[in-house]
């Protein structure tokens, strides 16, 4: 029987989706620093938390017996060595997790399926071992499970794990990672650890939205994928007052003055 503390974590949100290798242009903006380069990108083991059996529904499915008393869910570590660093609730009040350690790596994710299950222009996550996480509390029974595949309101790796009681997302359940929302996480003074700051933009080429942060930004998975400047004229996407960053702000591709709704003329600065 394997140990969870032998497995090793290659950081990548929806590992199920498919992967290209190809070339591409940079930002104009400044990126992270160079550990931060695809090149680079970091394999790192799982920390000793107290679990002793295999990773849960690592094969993914629904085969997992009694998986509600194993990582991520109700567990109990050997010797203690899980230790709790932070905190995560749903809307509620509820549902709630505890988190051992720091994140492996932060992502913003812009594909559709994100869109549209979190109603928002992109998700931001953080990824965390499954034997990292620790369920807390789930009272009245709230925990709710979705698979995307099925499409259905069952426990089928990968699925999603949010509170059925307030409905707010908590976690996507993967085959080796949780991928937490930091928006549920209980942070002292409000503030976002370094460790929780996104290290990158995936599935840009699917946004909706351009945003001007300097992080790289991924057409598909990171280091896989081609990279791609940040802020276009594109059209239809958000948002309208946008430019590149020789250009400055503009609201069309087209040079010269725009016409107010009312008449009225105000000359690009």
């Amino acid at each position: 029987m394997s140990s969870a503390k032998n497995e090793c974590v290659h950081p990548n949100v929806h590992p199920e989706a498919p992967m290209h290798q190809s070339e591409g242009s940079h930002s104009k903006v400044p990126h992270p620093p160079p550990e931060d380069h695809h090149a680079k990108e970091p394999t790192k083991p799982f920390p000793n938390t107290g679990w002793r059996g295999p990773i849960p529904s690592q094969q993914g499915g629904s085969g997992e017996e009694d998986f509600m008393h194993k990582p991520p869910y109700e567990w109990k570590s050997e010797g203690g060595l899980f230790q709790p660093k932070y905190y995560s609730q749903c809307w509620c009040g509820n549902v709630a997790f505890e988190f051992h350690g720091d994140p492996i790596d932060a992502k913003h994710c812009h594909c559709r399926q994100c869109q549209h299950l979190h109603g928002a222009p992109f998700q931001w996550a953080v990824i965390f071992p499954k034997t990292s996480v620790r369920m807390v509390k789930n009272e009245k029974n709230s925990l709710h499970f979705f698979s995307t595949q099925r499409r259905e309101g069952v426990h089928d790796v990968p699925c999603k794990v949010s509170c059925d009681q307030c409905r707010s997302p908590i976690f996507d359940e993967g085959r080796n990672t949780v991928l937490a929302y930091p928006s549920a996480f209980k942070f002292p003074d409000r503030k976002v650890p370094l460790d929780f700051q996104p290290t990158a933009h995936i599935f840009y080429s699917e946004r909706v939205m351009e945003v001007p942060d300097g992080v790289p930004k991924w057409s598909g998975h990171k280091g896989h994928s081609e990279l791609l400047p940040e802020l276009t004229t594109q059209e239809g996407t958000m948002p309208k007052y946008k430019g590149t960053p020789d250009q400055g702000q503009v609201d069309s591709p087209h040079s010269g003055p725009t016409t107010a709704k009312d008449g009225e003329t105000r000359d690009r600065k």
